[in-house]
């Protein structure tokens, strides 16, 4: 039986379907069956994929073809529904791999019980091998950080591994989405809400050469507002959230641990928080979660404050322009809060203390429009 099924998805574009697929055959490792669904493809591509042969440690290609284009969602969970394999991994048909790619993010799954999706690391995220380094010599380099990955409030859809538990509870994709963009983003926020960790793993990369698939689609934009405003009716729009804390942080205490927590369980709620914190001298944010036994979270984003910054300063960088407003700012101390509430035509923020949880929750709804 195969370790993982992996879905891949073609619609045209044969100059990126081909050598997608060869990497695929050439760097994958683990025993695999590969499923291509084909939305609708015109015929030259269906030939290509109708002789398809499995090599390595793929022992089967399955071919599955829809005769028109029935979007990202149905495509893949066609896929999804035909695969047994305790995972299932969805691709891109304009991906390039590398050795140890999907075995990485296995391994990192079966150690981690709640980790339900993972990305690997990529161009997607910034991640570009240095000039004259190619791709394996760069997926080489990471090796250093086996077995690490960060949290994330969603996994991106491109390469996106799911556990078959997972989609045992919430089941696959939601095909209200219209073709195509937010139903990974929906499918992560199920699975946060049923108790499971997205993540994105340090040692395994892929590279991506994002959206050449969907460039030349007149209807692109109209689908992404459309399905956008689909996402914010159901989950809520994301916040921006500051939270200043001024009190010394010490590596690896359980005050730090609580607080830590206390960032992330906002960052499961859409919401991007802002830490306005000293930090240890010598350490980075990643290093001080591991010194609490946590995952560091990609959406906990420290902004440094030097140790003996005046209050009144630290409210001048959280005010200082930024690309977008913050929604809400947490406040230390109820004499700092009325301050940044007189300031409030400036900064367009809800202040709220820190100590009332019950105040955040409400301003979060009201600003968020979630129903959760």
């Amino acid at each position: 039986m195969p370790v993982c099924d992996l879905v891949l998805l073609s619609w045209n574009h044969l100059e990126e379907t081909q050598p997608c697929l060869e990497s695929l055959l050439a760097c994958t490792r683990v025993p695999c069956r590969l499923f291509i669904v084909d939305n609708g493809s015109e015929q030259d591509v269906r030939s290509f994929l109708a002789v398809v042969k499995p090599r390595g440690a793929i022992k089967e290609v399955v071919v599955l073809q829809n005769e028109t284009n029935e979007g990202f969602p149905r495509g893949m969970n066609r896929g999804i529904q035909a695969s047994t394999a305790p995972y299932v991994c969805l691709l891109n048909n304009d991906l390039r791999f590398t050795i140890g790619w999907l075995r990485e993010m296995i391994e990192i799954a079966e150690a981690n019980p709640r980790v339900g999706v993972l990305n690997p690391t990529s161009s997607t995220f910034g991640n570009h091998p240095p000039k004259g380094m190619t791709l394996q010599a760069y997926a080489d380099s990471l090796r250093a950080f086996k077995g690490r990955y960060v949290e994330v409030g969603m996994c991106i859809g491109f390469c996106m591994l799911i556990t078959r538990e997972l989609i045992g509870r919430i089941g696959g994709l939601d095909e209200e989405v219209e073709r195509i963009f937010f139903e990974d983003e929906d499918f992560c926020m199920r699975a946060q809400q049923a108790g499971y960790q997205c993540v994105v793993s340090s040692a395994s990369y892929v590279y991506h050469a994002e959206h050449k698939t969907v460039q030349k689609m007149p209807e692109r934009e109209t689908l992404f507002a459309r399905n956008r405003t689909w996402l914010r009716q159901r989950w809520g729009r994301r916040l921006r959230l500051a939270w200043p804390r001024f009190a010394p942080v010490r590596a690896g205490s359980d005050d730090l641990r609580q607080w830590l927590l206390q960032m992330v369980e906002w960052t499961r709620r859409r919401v991007h928080v802002y830490v306005y914190a000293p930090l240890p001298d010598g350490m980075t944010k990643d290093e001080l979660f591991r010194s609490v036994g946590l995952v560091p979270h990609a959406d906990v984003l420290w902004r440094p404050l030097p140790p003996s910054l005046p209050a009144w300063a630290a409210a001048a960088l959280i005010l200082k322009r930024q690309k977008k407003r913050f929604d809400l700012i947490a406040s230390p101390s109820p004499r700092w809060g009325w301050w940044l509430q007189r300031l409030q035509p400036l900064h367009g923020a809800s202040v709220v203390p820190q100590q009332d949880h019950e105040s955040l929750m409400q301003v979060w709804k009201q600003k968020s429009r979630s129903l959760l």
